[in-house]
């Protein structure tokens, strides 16, 4: 499949969302992926608001995660949008020497040093280069229209995270028909779900999160599926009496035969009946 992988879930996962993790395990299991976790792990520096205050320790914080999967000849897997685009973003930015030197003098002083050797994955991207083994994993097709929503950080700036076009993304549906579902056709240009606003400016996060959601909700569709847990969250949580949320790991774990109850589908606000 790739270099071995260590496993990044990510701060909001691990915290508030394990259950996304058993799902992403589960399928990761199913595949035959092989993976540890990351060691020593540090918060990405969230790309939204502490990233913005901290470019300095941004870049080193994540250059050090970075270092720590090179000297093990790993790459890393994100399951988060916010954590994919935190460190994409950083090796970017780290392709400029004078920006390296100055992030390795930093790291020099725990021992560390960045080549720009690791690659980043996203769970969707890694997942979706697969195909035949995930269709020959499903042993109980899931019937049901999906209305994709791929969040923002999986998808912009289009020219850094690369996977999925920003302007009428089609990976999520794409995958979501591996295992026997369908999608309606996705957002041109996919909405922000005001995630990134939540306990800042709750009344504009609430405007934002309804701008998709009624599209969702007029759409026909059955549930939501996206590969974010920020967007997991606000559907989840924040929308009020609107269609339940599936994270992507949590769609594929159910086609491949996981119960419901194994992979925590019973902490989601709004159920889904399958």
């Amino acid at each position: 499949m790739s270099r071995p992988l260590y496993l990044f879930p990510g701060c909001l996962i691990s915290a508030r969302l394990p259950f996304l993790e058993a799902s992403s395990r589960f399928v990761l299991d199913r595949l035959g992926v092989a993976y540890e976790y990351l060691p020593d792990p540090t918060c990405c520096v969230e790309p939204i608001g502490l990233r913005t205050m901290a470019r300095d320790t941004w870049l080193a914080s994540a250059a050090r995660m970075m270092a720590i999967a090179e000297e093990a000849g790993r790459d890393i897997l994100t399951l988060c949008n916010g954590c994919y685009m935190s460190l994409k973003e950083a090796a970017h930015a780290l392709e400029d020497r004078s920006v390296r030197n100055d992030v390795n003098a930093v790291l020099r002083s725990i021992g560390r040093e960045y080549a720009g050797e690791a690659e980043v994955h996203h769970l969707a991207g890694f997942l979706s280069r697969h195909e035949e083994k995930i269709r020959g994993a499903v042993t109980r097709p899931i019937d049901l229209l999906l209305a994709p929503h791929p969040g923002c950080h999986m998808v912009r700036p289009s020219g850094v995270l690369k996977v999925d076009s920003s302007f009428r993304p089609e990976v999520l549906g794409r995958m979501a028909s591996w295992v026997g579902a369908r999608a309606i056709d996705g957002e041109e240009w996919p909405d922000c779900c005001g995630g990134g606003l939540a306990g800042i400016d709750d009344d504009l996060s609430a405007r934002m999160l309804a701008v998709p959601a009624r599209s969702f909700g007029s759409s026909g569709a059955e549930a939501i599926l996206t590969p974010c847990p920020f967007c997991f969250v606000q559907f989840d949580i924040r929308q009020k009496d609107g269609l339940p949320v599936l994270y992507l790991a949590e769609l594929l774990a159910l086609a491949m035969g996981a119960s419901p109850s194994a992979i925590g589908m019973q902490y989601h606000r709004n159920k889904l009946s399958l």
